[in-house]
């Protein structure tokens, strides 16, 4: 079996699984019963949902996310959801790298500009695209892959954007969940993201705006 064939064999299953537990991922209640039934393997199943659903985002991976907090503390919960993410947005790296173009590419547009500043071997854009909200994560996974970037590099880069992105979305997920205990603290999740991430793309906006003239020696 050739690694193309391979990697289309992976995306079925994918899905697949993805489709089977598309009811449960819409009531916690059932997510953490069906997790739960497997007793120590339901943290591998955890590590694996959160994966996949870097692959196939059917529901805001927030809300995952938030659960992982409910159901196994804010540390437990946030180290599932960091290795889940990592696992997910390597599977999706060595897809693009594997598949293509022709499969990757229509994903990739969804993120502009963006998408040809990933393509040019950039650790920065992939770094500061794990702090921007608004960017599909699947896309920046798979137009990272279409790029001469290393893999360890993008591993790198991930991994350092992913760390204060993961904490502030376990918390707005966490509260979310429990709105009704929580509504003024999820408010100031909220406005803390905002504040950060926000300025986040502000700076990268103008740095690439205005960049600096080089200095001269």
């Amino acid at each position: 079996m050739t690694k193309k064939n391979f990697s289309f064999m992976t995306l079925l299953i994918s899905l697949t699984i993805v489709i089977f537990l598309y009811p449960k991922l819409q009531h916690p209640a059932a997510l953490r019963a069906f997790v739960t039934h497997w007793g120590l393997l339901g943290v591998l199943i955890d590590i694996a949902i959160v994966m996949l659903l870097h692959l196939f985002p059917v529901i805001p991976f927030v809300l995952m996310a938030g659960f992982n907090v409910l159901l196994y503390g804010w540390i437990g919960g946030f180290m599932l959801s960091l290795s889940g993410s990592l696992l997910g947005a390597s599977l999706g790296f060595w897809l693009a790298r594997t598949l293509g173009q022709t499969w990757a590419q229509p994903k990739v547009t969804k993120l502009g500009k963006w998408g040809a500043l990933l393509r040019g071997n950039s650790f920065s854009v992939v770094l500061l695209s794990r702090l921007i909200p608004v960017l599909p994560s699947a896309a920046v996974n798979y137009a990272a892959g279409l790029s001469l970037m290393t893999f360890p590099s993008f591993l790198l880069a991930s991994l350092l954007g992913k760390i204060p992105m993961i904490i502030w979305e376990s918390w707005v997920g966490h509260d979310l969940w429990r709105i009704s205990h929580h509504p003024r603290r999820l408010l100031l999740a909220l406005a803390i993201g905002a504040l950060m991430f926000g300025s986040v793309g502000l700076f990268w906006y103008f740095s690439k705006k205005f960049p600096k003239a080089p200095r001269v020696l």
